[in-house]
């Protein structure tokens, strides 16, 4: 990108730059062998988790491939579900968690007494502006992606803007409602300070159709209920990898992405166990198989391995400053709420 373009840019309200890239050789993970051996005589651990569940999934996979001895389990739920479920837990003195995923800084924040003094080893390779607490960690960078169905749409969108034209009008595009976690928030927050406060009421007019969550969004648009959505790339690159009717671009008005609020709960039952997963996910090879298996991106200041359908000449990436995200939450979301007439 050049100069004049990244000046441009700054110049938005709400903007952080971020700048990993691409250009080194990953390092292999080389944890301790103590902590290794600690943890596989803990022999499992409890993931509390608002990602998505094929991706937490594959990524439970392919940490079990160099750690067989640890079982992961998994506790899956919506991002404000989650937050109430360990609050709830966490009062009565039965939380259950070793590790706590969230999609939503801004709610790991809020409950930051619960995490466990924790750094990987790899701390100064992450880019400071994607931590909120020095006990959370961007284990994920999920990014949005407009996505369609090819089989469908013959002159797809390729901004965000498209989104709005009436050619797509009457239920073509769906919609993850705004209160669904972190990861909307961001987007529709990229949609209002980057694009323009009419933006939500011209898309709005389109009638996209509303889902819960990015996974029945994407199985939709791969069914052909909805032709267009915008979607998280980590849903929709392994399924286009898997041959379904689904193909994606990021729109060149920016890319927006959520570094999550990851940490080990304090009253943790298997803490080696959760330093490992923590160690391991954070590490080169963690974040090389984010990107390579899920399309993610990574908050590391030099990526591993290039992203997938990402091109750092001409895509930038766009993270709300935290202030933003924690102070016009409340005041947003029932906007955008009343807008696309969504009753909760």
């Amino acid at each position: 990108m050049n100069l004049s373009r990244r000046a441009a840019l700054a110049s938005i309200p709400g903007l952080v730059l971020l700048r990993p890239s691409a250009g080194r050789a990953g390092q292999p993970f080389k944890p301790d062998p103590k902590l290794v051996e600690a943890a596989n005589k803990e022999g499992q651990m409890v993931l509390y988790t608002a990602g998505l569940t094929e991706v937490v999934q594959e990524t439970i996979n392919v940490f079990n491939k160099s750690f067989p001895g640890i079982r992961v389990s998994m506790v899956r739920a919506s991002g404000g579900q989650l937050i109430t479920r360990i609050k709830s837990e966490a009062a009565a003195g039965k939380l259950e968690a070793d590790v706590i995923d969230h999609s939503d800084r801004g709610q790991s924040k809020q409950i930051e007494d619960l995490f466990a003094d924790y750094a990987p080893p790899n701390a100064a390779d992450y880019l400071p502006e994607t931590l909120v607490s020095p006990k959370l960690w961007p284990t994920s960078t999920p990014s949005w992606c407009i996505a369609w169905n090819p089989e469908l749409i013959d002159n797809p969108p390729r901004t965000w803007w498209d989104l709005c034209k009436p050619a797509y009008a009457g239920g073509k595009i769906g919609q993850v409602i705004g209160p669904s976690g972190g990861t909307t928030w961001t987007r529709i927050m990229f949609e209002r300070q980057v694009l323009g406060e009419d933006y939500w009421a011209k898309q709005a007019a389109t009638k996209p159709k509303l889902y819960v969550s990015n996974a029945p969004l994407c199985d939709a648009v791969i069914r052909g209920e909805v032709a267009i959505a915008p979607l998280l790339m980590s849903i929709v690159y392994p399924k286009k990898k898997e041959g379904a009717p689904i193909d994606m671009c990021y729109g060149p008005e920016g890319v927006p992405v959520t570094p999550y609020g990851t940490g080990i709960a304090a009253t943790s039952k298997h803490p080696n166990a959760a330093r490992l997963w923590m160690d391991w996910n954070l590490s080169d090879e963690g974040q090389t198989a984010s990107i390579r298996d899920q399309g993610n991106l990574t908050a590391l200041r030099v990526a591993p391995i290039p992203t997938p359908a990402f091109d750092p000449a001409k895509d930038h990436l766009w993270t709300p400053k935290f202030k933003d995200f924690m102070d016009l939450h409340d005041a947003w979301l029932e906007e955008w709420n009343k807008t696309y007439g969504y009753r909760q």
